[in-house]
């Protein structure tokens, strides 16, 4: 923001009657949420949880105190809460593999029924592992194993 920029607490309090002003909020904000949401997260998720953010903000604007004039704080706060819920689904999901040895990822037709045997074995004691991990341990290891990063 510039020196000659309104405040976000203006923005946000004219986006009230003119919605398609809220676009400033995002112009101005939208790159360094993204940025946080990627160190969190990773990339492959980053831009569905940065548009959720925004989406809940646009939708939250009404109740925004105008009396803070940077609106960033607010918004890390929306994001985090999507982070937040994004990490609780994804440990839903291990337990789930734990308790059912079947991953949802994985086709369940397969010609190489040996290699899914074998991987059927070590399924719920390695669903188990990552579930105990804290999760920024978590997190680095499945970005190194799934996501393929180095």
């Amino acid at each position: 923001m510039s020196e000659t920029s309104p405040a976000d607490s203006a923005v946000i309090a004219r986006s009230r009657q003119e919605p398609e002003v809220f676009a400033e909020i995002f112009r101005r904000h939208a790159p360094e949420i993204k940025r946080f949401v990627v160190r969190r997260l990773g990339p492959d998720v980053a831009e569905d949880v940065v548009a959720e953010t925004f989406l809940a903000a646009f939708r939250q604007r009404g109740r925004y105190d105008l009396a803070r004039h940077n609106a960033l704080p607010w918004l890390y706060g929306i994001a985090t809460n999507f982070i937040g819920r994004h990490k609780r689904t994804e440990a839903r999901k291990l337990n789930m593999l734990v308790r059912t040895g079947v991953d949802p990822v994985t086709e369940p037709f397969t010609s190489r029924s040996d290699e899914r045997m074998s991987a059927q074995a070590v399924q719920r004691r390695l669903a188990a592992a990552l579930a105990a991990l804290p999760a920024g341990h978590r997190d680095v290891l499945l970005l190194v194993t799934w996501g393929g990063l180095s």
